[in-house]
């Protein structure tokens, strides 16, 4: 038998593919409605989403994010940061890269865990 964790994994999944079809064909407020039911389904059965999905969505406007599609990515060198920004609503996610960076962020995560 599954589990709710389980069940909720392909759920979301489910979700996931299903607004990639709709944003596809240009159906936005149904792609935003099922990325905003897979974050609820996500947050009522306790599920982390693993880090590839998050990365996949825009935070401020649930909007999923397809480089030239609904979104554009740039490689910051100076901060060594990947710039993605949301056509939706202008938001700009940063992240990190590099082994110095990873490294950096993985020892202070250490000593606030201590």
């Amino acid at each position: 038998m599954l589990s709710k964790k389980e069940i909720a994994k392909k759920r979301i999944e489910k979700l996931f593919e299903l607004a990639e079809e709709e944003l596809r064909k240009g159906n936005l407020e149904r792609t935003k409605r099922y990325i905003y039911l897979a974050r609820k389904i996500g947050m009522k059965c306790q599920y982390t989403l693993p880090r590839e999905l998050k990365r996949k969505f825009c935070k401020k406007c649930n909007m999923l994010l397809i480089p030239g599609i609904s979104c554009e990515v740039r490689l910051n060198k100076k901060t060594k940061t990947i710039n993605i920004k949301c056509f939706n609503c202008n938001y700009i996610k940063r992240y990190p890269y590099g082994k110095q960076d990873r490294g950096e962020f993985n020892k202070t995560r250490r000593k606030i865990e201590k």
